[in-house]
């Protein structure tokens, strides 16, 4: 285990289905998921068994307290487009004040998507980075999890969540141990080493 914390979520709608990505405050939560290398956390508003992760009622006040408490301890928050989707969308449709909180202190905040670009001059699919890096793909499509959970099919939308936290916290752990991340260029097709400090 180590002091970060991934955290990814799920919707149950699309970003055309409310006029864009920009309307962040109307997409509908679904699952939220983190994961610390040890311990997985699921926050649902439906009751989901999972061998890894503990469930709790997904809430503003049950998620802030649990993300507020692990950066108290002097953790950090991860995700992969963390400060362009994630934490926008828990601070404007759910109402999670730490959320907003954290898109502030950029000192507890290591977004991945935002590094790489910054590192590459262009931007990176997750899916692509975990191929090329780790040798792992992504358990479904993320245009999918809408329509799973309509179809009731939450602890598969959970369980996809949560894969992605485990792997972009692999993802990171791979970058601060050897420096380096692999993606292919989408402009050369050239699968390219990125250099990373994180």
């Amino acid at each position: 285990m180590t002091d970060m914390m991934a955290l990814d979520i799920e919707t149950a709608n699309y970003s055309w289905e409310i006029g864009g990505w920009s309307n962040t405050h109307m997409f509908e939560p679904t699952v939220v998921c983190t994961w610390d290398g040890n311990q997985g956390h699921v926050f649902s508003k439906e009751h989901i068994n999972m061998k890894d992760g503990i469930w709790h009622r997904l809430h503003p006040k049950n998620l802030g307290e649990h993300l507020e408490k692990h950066v108290i301890g002097g953790g950090k928050i991860l995700g992969h487009n963390l400060l362009g989707f994630d934490l926008p969308v828990l601070r404007d449709s759910l109402d999670c004040f730490y959320a907003g909180h954290l898109m502030g202190k950029s000192e507890c905040v290591i977004d991945t998507s935002a590094l790489l670009r910054t590192a590459s001059g262009t931007s990176h699919h997750l899916d692509d980075i975990c191929k090329h890096t780790l040798g792992r793909s992504k358990t479904q499509k993320s245009e999918d999890a809408p329509l799973l959970w309509k179809e009731g099919k939450h602890l598969e939308v959970a369980e996809y969540c949560m894969k992605d936290c485990q792997l972009v916290y692999d993802v990171w752990l791979h970058g601060r141990d050897e420096g380096f991340v692999k993606s292919r260029n989408p402009s050369t097709g050239v699968i390219d080493d990125i250099e990373v400090m994180w």
